[in-house]
């Protein structure tokens, strides 16, 4: 997979980044805004009626290199990527794989292409008596930003015209690898076998030989 680059003028614009941006980030039914450092903007409508821990995932997301350079991407680009936010999602997320006629358009750099990325931030519960591991997600918010940076990374893969499977690319675990890495949690894993990112959160919080429930 070629490295997601982004030219330095890109990031260096004078004037915010959404008033020329092609594509667009779509949550709860309003697109999401991002200032000159890539940092998202949420109205009004959007902080009441989204979940607190899907913003502050991408919030988080967003702070780092790989997924300020992977969301220049996508605004930069003919792409309209819808959030769904679903209690009912058996994950913390997952990115439908789009129709043939989309990923055979990825060389047509003129053509609206829409994806949809799948998020449950209500999913992440730490059991009753267990504490996290270290370098695991301890909240929803930590789940969340594991969800987008994911997620996205498999849309990316859509963009280029690669349908799934895509865990067992080489190039998607090294770029996993170094996503986890940045978001300060490196054993968190996204590999087969698992739609989502995964890799045990929490241990039990009582001394050994404790037996209570």
């Amino acid at each position: 997979m070629r490295r997601i680059g982004v030219p330095l003028v890109l990031l260096m614009l004078a004037v915010p980044l959404f008033a020329t941006q092609k594509g667009s980030l779509i949550l709860g039914g309003e697109r999401i805004r991002f200032d000159e450092n890539l940092v998202p903007q949420f109205t009004a409508s959007q902080i009441e009626n989204t979940n607190e821990a899907t913003r502050v995932g991408l919030l988080r997301w967003a702070a780092t290199a790989r997924g300020q350079q992977m969301i220049a991407y996508f605004l930069e680009n003919e792409f309209e990527l819808t959030v769904i936010e679903d209690a009912s999602e058996p994950g913390i997320g997952r990115a439908p794989q789009p129709g043939l006629a989309t990923l055979v358009a990825a060389a047509h750099h003129t053509h609206i292409r829409n994806y949809e990325l799948v998020l449950n931030p209500r999913f992440f519960k730490i059991p009753d008596g267990m504490v996290p591991l270290p370098n695991q997600a301890s909240t929803p918010a930590d789940m969340m930003s594991i969800a987008w940076a994911g997620e996205m990374l498999h849309i990316y893969f859509y963009t280029l015209g690669i349908s799934l499977p895509h865990h067992a690319r080489a190039d998607f675990q090294r770029e996993w690898r170094e996503i986890a890495v940045e978001l300060g949690m490196p054993t968190v894993t996204h590999d087969d076998g698992d739609e989502r990112p995964r890799g045990r959160s929490w241990r039990s919080s009582h001394p050994a030989g404790d037996r209570r429930p």
